[in-house]
């Protein structure tokens, strides 16, 4: 018997051995597993209660931002009280000072617009009884 005819003749043997083992035994589905296993690293929860050392100096850092940005609005506050000082405007820039009714660059030509020479403090037209006054005939007056 030659050695190509040997391999025609066992390699479908083996093969069906193999399979018959592999799959019906349960190996192959053994060997996932354990690979699956050696992938994987192993997970276990633990909970620790923060000590109180932790906590303390948490609390002190905290306390500390605190303190630091107190300090940093109050030097603004005091830069902001030397700059109105400074210029003469006192505590308040804009006490006693009301809107211009019309604006824009002095001599150039007056604003146009709807709104253009009215008081920005008028009040206007009161509207709100309008619906009242076509009830609900707004299809015939239109």
């Amino acid at each position: 018997m030659k050695r190509s005819e040997l391999k025609a003749v066992l390699k479908p043997l083996v093969k069906q051995c193999v399979k018959e083992v592999l799959l019906e035994e349960g190996v192959l589905s053994n060997v996932v597993a354990e690979v699956a296993k050696g992938l994987s690293p192993v997970l276990t929860e633990s909970r620790r209660t923060p000590p109180e050392n932790n906590l303390k100096q948490h609390q002190l850092v905290e306390e500390q931002r605190q303190q630091v940005e107190q300090e940093k609005h109050q030097q603004l506050k005091e830069q902001k009280i030397k700059m109105l000082n400074a210029t003469g405007f006192g505590n308040e820039i804009f006490e006693g000072v009301t809107p211009l009714s019309a604006g824009g660059a002095p001599g150039a030509a007056p604003a146009a617009g709807a709104l253009a020479g009215t008081d920005p403090q008028d009040a206007g037209v009161d509207i709100s009884g309008i619906m009242a006054l076509g009830g609900r005939n707004w299809k015939d007056l239109v």
